[in-house]
């Protein structure tokens, strides 16, 4: 089975409830939609979300051009991805290039899924079951009086955890947030929050100090994503979980990441670490890195 065309499509949707976090608001929902059609009549099928409308040209045009170096191929993910890689050598294979790479890997994966007429988790290895999930699609920086109220709707819609924005220049309203969310929704419910990027390592170090206690079940990304060291510091004080790692952009940003103990829980974004090919070389770091550490304590 050949790839034998690509379509890449540019929509802008609107959102239910429009993000607005500490790094800006979003008004539409700026996407990337990619159909990868093969000889065979079997259409692998993907998106990718480019943030902002400005990216979304760009988005196809990179996926244009990958896919023109692919062209007539066997179906072989992996092997698809690696030649791609290989052509992108002399340019940084992230940003919006990485995303029109990852949404031709995933649509390739999900073709050849379909392919063997197996779920994708099947043909990875593993078995379709229910995870957890939580609901990320509320909660964002607005009133605090309004919280309470879309916390207990987000639950409504299925989830029994939620996720709240963080990052007011004014702490007290970010801790009168939580406190209002908590004191609503009780402890059955899990509570994170995430401060999206948005504090430096000491102000980072004081929130997330005065936030232990609270009952939150992981502090996401409150520095730069890359600030590894920063990382180290807040976990190494802080009682209550660190999560990072969606806007890691390859597997050695995330082996670098666990290996500096930067983190609690790494939370791969499968669009930013290269495709399904890029989540299954993280998942991979992970082991290795667990299997490091574990040798460390043996010895």
């Amino acid at each position: 089975m050949k790839i034998r065309s690509l379509r890449a499509r540019p929509v802008l949707p609107p959102f239910r409830r429009p993000p607005v976090s500490a790094s800006g608001a979003i008004a539409k929902a700026a996407l990337v939609l990619f159909d990868l059609e093969t000889d065979a009549g079997v259409t692998g099928r993907s998106y990718v979300f480019g943030f902002a409308p400005w990216t979304l040209a760009s988005i196809v045009g990179c996926a244009q051009g990958l896919f023109e170096m692919i062209k007539g191929d066997e179906l072989a993910p992996v092997d698809l991805e690696a030649k791609l890689r290989r052509q992108l050598t002399l340019l940084d294979p992230n940003g919006l290039v990485g995303l029109a790479l990852a949404g031709l890997d995933m649509a390739a994966w999900d073709a050849l899924a379909q392919a063997h007429g197996a779920p994708l988790v099947t043909l990875l290895g593993g078995t379709p079951r229910a995870i957890p999930a939580y609901n990320s699609t509320g909660l964002w920086i607005q009133p605090v009086d309004s919280l309470a109220d879309e916390a207990e709707a987000l639950l409504a819609e299925g989830f029994s955890a939620i996720k709240l924005r963080m990052g007011r220049d004014d702490f007290a309203q970010d801790l009168a947030a939580v406190r209002a969310v908590k004191k609503r929704i009780g402890d059955g419910p899990a509570l994170m929050c995430d401060f999206n990027q948005r504090l430096t390592v000491n102000e980072g170090l004081r929130r997330a100090r005065a936030l232990d206690g609270e009952g939150l079940y992981w502090i996401e990304e409150p520095l730069r994503h890359d600030d590894y060291e920063g990382y180290a510091r807040i976990a190494a004080e802080v009682a209550t979980p660190i999560q990072t790692g969606e806007n890691l952009v390859d597997t050695f940003e995330m082996a670098r990441a666990i290996a500096l103990r930067s983190l609690d829980f790494v939370m791969p974004d499968v669009q930013r670490i290269g495709g399904v090919s890029g989540w299954l070389r993280a998942r991979n770091a992970v082991v290795d890195e667990r299997k490091k550490f574990a040798g460390n304590l043996e010895g």
